[in-house]
């Protein structure tokens, strides 16, 4: 499975949030997209869910290139987002079942799939309750298990655990590295925290609109000695 992003470009008014973008990701894998903010990380993932047109560039999904994201192609992909979208006074199971109603899921298929992925995120202690009762790191991993509901092929986090404090982050590092070995997933990990990433990761590192290294995130002091030699001068 295939994912290709090629010369992309975007703009917002004077501003060139990407510029000439090209980058691939594969099925099983961790991809860390770092950057600092206004990096064109968030950019990125919007013009993946649709949410902006696309003004230059194409996607190759799959081997079918094409210049848009359409939405049959969104069943593809599992989204979360820097800004939370729970309904903090529903339980976290009520949420599950309408983002699965979303995806036209019938209601025996909205059981089996809350259950597939309570127990894949080891979440079955949580979904009873409200999100607003829940903490920050709780709360993304319901959002998590939103997003695969329907065992998408791809799973794109953008900024998944700003604000969360380390243990927190630790514990969705694993959960997502979890996913790639379980699930086969690709993924697409937006950040600008480095203690979260493993040594194997894929790593692209994102400054101005433009991928200014590439390789793979090495040691946790290698990672940061990179990322701050880097993005310093971008500052």
């Amino acid at each position: 499975m295939y994912l290709g992003i090629d010369h992309l470009s975007h703009r917002y008014g004077e501003h060139q949030a990407l510029n000439d973008l090209s980058l691939s990701f594969n099925a099983g894998e961790v991809t860390a997209l770092l950057g600092p903010n206004g990096a064109g990380k968030s950019t990125l993932i919007k013009l993946l869910a649709g949410l902006l047109p696309c003004q230059q560039g194409e996607f190759d999904i799959e081997g079918r290139k094409k210049n848009s994201i359409e939405p049959r192609d969104l069943a593809l992909f599992g989204f979360v987002f820097q800004e939370p979208a729970l309904d903090m006074m529903r339980s976290a199971k009520a949420n599950l079942h309408y983002a699965a109603g979303l995806h036209g899921m019938n209601r025996k298929t909205r059981d089996s799939r809350i259950n597939w992925v309570s127990e894949l995120l080891n979440i079955q202690d949580l979904i009873d309750r409200k999100p607003s009762a829940l903490s920050g790191g709780e709360r993304r991993r319901i959002e998590i298990a939103r997003a695969l509901l329907h065992k998408p092929r791809w799973l794109l986090l953008d900024e998944p655990s700003v604000g969360l404090d380390i243990d927190s982050r630790l514990q969705l590092s694993e959960d997502i590295h979890r996913l790639v070995k379980q699930e086969n997933i690709g993924i697409l990990w937006c950040t600008h925290i480095t203690d979260e990433l493993r040594p194997e990761d894929k790593l692209l590192i994102l400054a101005k609109g433009e991928v200014c290294h590439r390789g793979v995130c090495g040691s946790p002091d290698e990672l940061v000695q990179t990322y701050q030699r880097i993005t310093k001068p971008h500052a």
